[in-house]
């Protein structure tokens, strides 16, 4: 039990653009906080993501990247690329490349796991991974990409709901605790066929928790 004067007081929250002209008004970066982005495959999610990646790496701050869908180099690097430099890929010939390299080598890290089944990296290792981040590295924003990329480890009679439930508590605690933003990519459940209807965050695989815990939500279509 507490009274007001025992809690510490707190400045304005802090926010931070996410560079994406069409939805610089709705949505931000915002350390502290949980940020959920979903949409179908192929549909653009990694670009997107890229984009507001290059984008805090330029303009504001250390970011720590899980890539496990894609391939580092030159997928990942020449993504960022793009975005820092705001081009194409048919233009990254063209262009100078040390400003965004010196950038992304010094701003950027990346966690990635090996292909060997026995060493699969669970939420515990994760955090783990990215608490060394954040002092090591000073990020203020975690990307992973995407969810079920993990090895989600569920506790002895717990249902899939009840451990992303954990399992969100943990990552919002962790970016509380780390004044860290933390997105996370997680792919909704397949359309039926003939249905062209955009996926919202309550039909990400798993559970209604995604839509309900998360203080921030993207759909991607």
């Amino acid at each position: 039990l507490f009274r007001p004067a025992d809690f510490p007081e707190k400045g304005e929250v802090q926010s931070y653009s996410v560079g994406v002209q069409p939805i610089d008004h709705m949505l931000r970066i915002v350390p502290g906080t949980l940020t959920v982005v979903t949409g179908y495959a192929n549909m653009g999610k990694s670009t997107l993501m890229n984009a507001i990646i290059g984008h805090a790496l330029r303009y504001h701050f250390p970011v720590c990247v899980a890539s496990f869908e894609t391939d580092v180099k030159p997928i990942l690097i020449d993504g960022l690329r793009m975005a820092i430099l705001e081009c194409s890929k048919h233009d990254l010939s063209k262009v100078e490349l040390s400003d965004a390299d010196d950038i992304i080598n010094e701003r950027l890290t990346i966690i990635s796991q090996t292909v060997d089944e026995d060493l699969e990296m669970d939420l515990d290792h994760f955090l783990s991974l990215c608490r060394l981040a954040v002092v090591r590295h000073g990020v203020r924003m975690i990307v992973l990409d995407p969810w079920n990329e993990l090895e989600h480890k569920r506790r002895r009679d717990e249902t899939e709901t009840d451990y992303i439930g954990r399992a969100i508590r943990a990552i919002k605690r962790f970016a509380k605790q780390n004044n860290v933003a933390f997105w996370v990519v997680a792919h909704p459940t397949k359309p039926q066929e003939g249905s062209k209807k955009i996926p919202g965050l309550y039909d990400i695989s798993g559970s209604a928790n995604w839509a309900n815990k998360a203080d921030y939500g993207l759909t991607y279509h």
